[in-house]
């Protein structure tokens, strides 16, 4: 039996057919070498999503000039014939199984600096100020090169260029970025385009390089190469791209010689129009496919938070888009469309939307990886986890996180794991994260780590507190301690009896009301949600934080959209500031040398956390137990480092 079968129906784009409907959206993931080249990290993590079961997979996003066409934390390069040898076992590494392989060709323009061009200017369309979020950060680290007419010409043949590389390299088709801000999007948008020139003005004009870009290519590359582009349906600028003219560049995108339509978003104020947090809804970008779909006669997809195979099926079945696009989905679970096609929907890692492991760490220059998956982006060593030939009994204490993973794994290597935690259910932190708004989502991560401990057959032992003689009496040959953190409560505040702990708040042990005022100690992850928690209940919240920045820990997206809420629900923020006293209705802080006070009804600590089970520890060891010690027991930090260390701990077993 087919499941979902619209979804798992071919598809011809071009001269070429799909096996599905599944095509991996572009992403950065910062692995290719520190000078442009193919690494074999990057060529196992895309192998992975064909392994996985899509379509097709896009590989992004190539530079069509190096440096200067590239950002800070993308070095992917297609402007010389030298990665054509590395392409070229990236295109068969892919193509081995089934997917057709389709890189993304951009030029940054605006959207870099001269640090991460490496001394190159930045290209501009316009010398000129610009509402775009985040093209006008960049035009204040420094000066930028306004493209005269003639090198904007050049310009389009160094896209051709690039996509007859690919072509020679073995790749099916290319994939052309006009959207998110990059290059092609700064000629399309009023609001970045002023030129009085013949790419500027009208809005033939305005198109006019991309379509260049698109006629330029197919004639280099013949009828037979796939040709798609990634379009905007929509900009949130003053001066923005009109949505008619969006559907309009469409149907010429169309004639120029496009094989297929990505449509995305343009310009806009907050990045997560582009890379939506867990607020926004299933098929966000639908809306903006939905017109160029009724448009043009060749096919076209949608992206943005598609999750469920059900509702991705409905799209393809009610004949809104004819593809759909998945980037972070495919990077928690790469067997997403595998599982599906064969009805294990239950069996799919779900995506919370975090952007703490994929895109959080592209931004710190990291290689792309996830919060949940710890295999994503390090295929190469940890991809399959191997049986091992002396199985082992292994004690797991903590049923968080990083214990469910730990667990998870020593038992697909084979090993007979016990699972102890001393509390009624298992999740940790997973049972605090997913309480404050729009957290919806962990609660369904929580529960899969559960279901994949039963899928492992790992004993799980609930409500029992683990003591030596414990451990004494399992007689395991290793054990892995990951035992948590627990808040800090002891500081030299007087007057702490007065507040309540966030996580009772999130635990629903401590009610509060409506309408009262809220102060709370401490900026970090925690404090912000509990915040935002108490906003929804319309209350008045001041946030007292030591650090320069509330919210520091958060990855970027996230925190601009808090940043945002935070000004507009008229949040008090006071950074920098230090709480010395705390009496029932107010919190005294010291800040730039004075002395302040803010009223309150309640007010909550919350201050970070520290390491639980360290005396366990020392008597595991001094008991002669192979220990190991994962999570935040170790060192308290994120979803992301819990999943990775757990991980490791049940390989070291």
């Amino acid at each position: 039996m087919q499941h979902f079968p619209h979804l798992f129906s071919e598809l011809k784009i071009g001269k070429r057919t799909l096996r599905n409907r599944i095509i991996t959206s572009p992403t950065g993931e910062t692995m290719p070498s520190f000078d442009g080249s193919i690494s074999t990290q990057v060529v196992d993590y895309y192998t992975e999503k064909a392994k996985g079961g899509a379509g097709a997979v896009t590989w992004g996003i190539l530079a069509v000039e190096f440096p200067r066409g590239k950002t800070g934390d993308v070095k992917n390069r297609a402007d010389t014939p030298k990665v054509i040898k590395d392409m070229n076992r990236m295109a068969e590494s892919i193509q081995r199984y089934g997917a057709l392989f389709i890189p993304q060709l951009f030029h940054a323009g605006a959207m870099t600096t001269a640090e991460a061009a490496e001394g190159n200017l930045p290209a501009c369309v316009s010398d000129k100020e610009v509402e775009h979020l985040y093209i006008s950060r960049y035009r204040k680290a420094g000066p930028m090169h306004e493209l005269t007419t003639e090198e904007i010409k050049e310009m389009v043949q160094k896209f051709v260029k690039a996509a007859k590389i690919c072509q020679r390299a073995g790749a099916d088709g290319v994939n052309i970025h006009c959207a998110h801000g990059y290059l092609v999007n700064q000629f399309l948008s009023p609001d970045t385009n002023a030129r009085t020139d013949e790419y500027g003005g009208s809005f033939e004009n305005r198109i006019r390089f991309g379509i260049e870009v698109i006629e330029g290519i197919r004639k280099a590359v013949g009828p037979d190469f796939i040709l798609g582009a990634r379009i905007p349906g929509r900009e949130w600028v003053t001066n923005a791209m009109t949505e008619e003219e969006c559907v309009e560049f469409a149907r010429r995108m169309e004639k120029a010689g496009c094989d297929y339509l990505d449509v995305s978003a343009g310009l806009n104020m907050s990045q997560a129009k582009v890379i939506e947090t867990e607020v926004y809804p299933q098929g966000s970008k639908l809306d903006y496919a939905l017109p160029i779909k009724a448009a043009v006669s060749i096919p076209v997809g949608t992206n943005g938070m598609l999750r469920d195979p059900q509702f991705c099926d409905d799209l393809i079945r009610e004949g809104k888009v004819d593809f759909v696009l998945m980037a972070r989905a495919l990077i928690c679970d790469p067997y997403w469309p595998q599982k599906a096609s064969e009805g294990r929907v239950d069996e799919i890692r779900p995506c919370i939307s975090c952007n703490d492991g994929c895109m959080g760490r592209v931004r710190l220059g990291y290689h792309l990886s996830c919060a949940l998956n710890p295999v994503a982006g390090r295929e190469t060593h940890l991809s399959k986890v191997l049986k091992v030939q002396d199985p082992k009994k292994v004690a797991v204490i903590g049923g968080g996180l990083a214990g469910m993973q730990a667990a998870i794994v020593a038992a697909q290597a084979g090993h007979c794991v016990t699972l102890l935690e001393q509390g009624n259910q298992l999740g940790g932190q997973l049972n605090l994260a997913h309480v404050p708004p729009h957290k919806e989502k962990i609660k369904e991560a929580r529960d899969w780590f559960i279901a994949e401990l039963a899928r492992q057959k790992v004993e799980v032992k609930t409500g029992e507190k683990v003591s030596l003689q414990t451990i004494e009496a399992l007689k395991p040959d290793s054990v892995i301690v990951a035992t948590g953190a627990v808040p800090i409560d002891k500081l030299p505040i007087e007057g702490l009896e007065n507040t309540v702990q966030a996580w009772d708040v999130l635990r629903g042990d401590v009610t509060i009301g409506e309408n009262q005022k809220v102060a709370i100690i401490g900026g970090g992850i925690v404090a912000c949600e509990v915040g935002q928690m108490m906003l929804g209940k319309n209350n008045q919240v001041s946030v007292i934080e030591m650090l320069p920045q509330i919210g520091g820990a958060l990855e970027d997206i996230h925190l601009t959209d808090l940043l945002i809420e935070f000004q507009e629900k008229n949040v008090a923020v006071y950074v920098n500031a230090t709480a010395k006293k705390v009496e029932k209705d107010k919190v005294v802080f010291e800040k730039d040398g004075k002395e302040e006070a803010v009223s309150a009804d309640v007010i909550i600590l919350s201050v970070g956390q520290k390491s639980a089970g360290t005396e366990l520890v020392k008597e595991l060891r001094a008991a002669g137990y192979k220990t190991i010690v994962a999570g935040d027991a170790k060192k308290p930090a994120k979803f992301v480092n819990a999943t990775l260390d757990g991980f490791y701990a049940g390989l070291d077993v």
